[in-house]
């Protein structure tokens, strides 16, 4: 008897030293990381400010064209309803680089960036 009160003891004390009572960090999501504007980057999404929206810029850009200061990057330009100013995406630009139309093509109001249509594409200065 004496062996079996025993036996139970020990074997409460080893299951009782084994459950985990403290509580487990929430995992977060895999791919579930947004940014400020609530965009899911593990999907590509971006903040357009002219679309007011979440974008996946390489599936909505209506200008594409190769990076000239970097040849394995995209620049990606989209554009307003009314065509008057393009929203630009390439790495080395701020978020929000919007431009306003000009004869040819677009500019910054400050005039540092622009992008302009060639009889075959576009190019852009940075």
């Amino acid at each position: 008897m004496i062996k079996k009160t025993l036996a139970l003891a020990t074997s409460t004390m080893i299951l009782t030293a084994c459950s985990n009572a403290q509580p487990q960090a929430e995992m977060p999501t895999v791919g579930s990381e947004t940014d400020a504007h609530s965009c899911l980057l593990s999907a590509g999404q971006s903040y357009s400010y002219l679309k007011k929206a979440c974008v996946q810029v390489f599936d909505v850009a209506d200008i594409k064209l190769d990076d000239p200061t970097n040849k394995t990057q995209t620049v990606y330009g989209i554009l307003s309803e009314d065509k008057q100013q393009v929203e630009v995406f390439t790495s080395d630009l701020p978020e929000n680089t919007v431009l306003d139309v000009v004869k040819g093509g677009y500019i910054s109001k400050d005039g540092k960036v622009s992008l302009m249509k060639t009889k075959t594409s576009w190019k852009i200065r940075k």
